[in-house]
């Protein structure tokens, strides 16, 4: 299609010229348009009300667009069922005492393929469908049932450690790629570092996760959940920082006091200092009414003292 700028703005020598007077085109044009225009809105009138319509649609279409975003990519973001854990609690009702620790003989002889076949189960969970306080559970329950795991398929033992094959530090049992996930193999460092300190920011997990030593903090006797997590762990915290073998003493001197309390509050000190306002301040928050008034009169002049760290296996079997 051509425009009329493809024309040519003057005639050339020979063509004929018609002349319009330049009213006499001006008024031809006017009469001419105003024609079209009545005849088009002639035409269009019964057509008004369905253009007003379709007009006001276009105008709003935008606004529901912008008001309704897609869904995120890998999802709609629901949370899916939390796991089973039956089995755990059934395990440790049979072969755990908090007060004592496991009887690992009996675990293995006993209940070695329950055992077994939770680890299977567990490993076939997908965390990342789960709410937060779910997987938060997931990972505290799936250390646990794996630090027990390790102990059961190297039982009898003496220590966790023994299981280790660095000759010096003799830890490197956790750092071992053992655990199966899905999607493949984590070690217990892993999950403690990565899945659960870095990836919540709670120093309550420091009195859920154990290492199946004597001076660990217990096993909880139930599994974690989500719905009660918040609970569980400010109780497992209290408890064992209230235990009269491993838990807080104080000595009050000359308006100064000294904290005896577990070592696993020097390893992970900048846990305490960074997601709980100090090891102090998380220590008085757990403690009873009397332990906390001793702190507070010290006004600040606190010293905390760590206990030794025993790593003997928390066993209770008859061997």
């Amino acid at each position: 299609m051509r425009s009329a700028l493809d024309y040519p703005l003057h005639p050339a020598a020979g063509d004929a010229v018609i002349h319009f007077p330049p009213v006499r085109v001006g008024e031809i044009m006017s009469q001419t348009v105003n024609q079209i225009v009545s005849q088009t809105m002639s035409q269009m009138r019964p057509m008004l009300p369905l253009l007003f319509a379709l007009g006001l649609a276009a105008a709003f279409l935008p606004v529901v667009t912008a008001a309704a975003p897609a869904a995120p990519a890998g999802g709609t973001g629901a949370a899916g069922p939390a796991p089973d854990y039956a089995a755990w609690n059934d395990l440790l009702a049979r072969n755990y005492d908090p007060a004592r620790g496991m009887n690992y003989k009996d675990l293995k002889g006993k209940d070695g393929k329950a055992l077994a076949d939770l680890r299977q189960r567990m490993a076939t969970v997908d965390v990342s469908g789960l709410a937060p306080p779910d997987q938060l559970a997931y990972w505290i329950n799936l250390y646990n049932i794996s630090v027990v795991s390790t102990v059961v398929d190297h039982y009898p033992v003496n220590s966790i450690r023994d299981i280790s094959t660095d000759p010096i530090t003799r830890l490197n049992v956790f750092k071992k790629e053992t655990v199966a996930v899905k999607g493949g193999k984590l070690s217990l460092n892993d999950i403690e570092n990565q899945k659960i300190r870095a990836g919540f920011k709670d120093p309550r997990i420091h009195f859920a996760i154990n290492c199946a030593a004597s001076s660990c903090p217990p096993i909880r006797p139930e599994a974690f959940t989500g719905p009660r997590l918040g609970e569980q762990l400010d109780d497992q915290a209290r408890r064992f920082l209230n235990e009269p073998n491993r838990g807080v003493k104080i000595d009050s001197r000359d308006g100064s006091v000294v904290i005896h309390v577990t070592k696993v509050m020097d390893w992970f000190g900048d846990d305490f200092k960074n997601w709980a306002g100090g090891q102090v301040a998380f220590i008085r928050k757990y403690l009873p009414p009397e332990k906390q008034k001793l702190i507070d009169a010290a006004k600040g002049n606190v010293k905390l003292d760590f206990y030794p760290y025993d790593w003997k296996l928390n066993d209770t079997s008859a061997r």
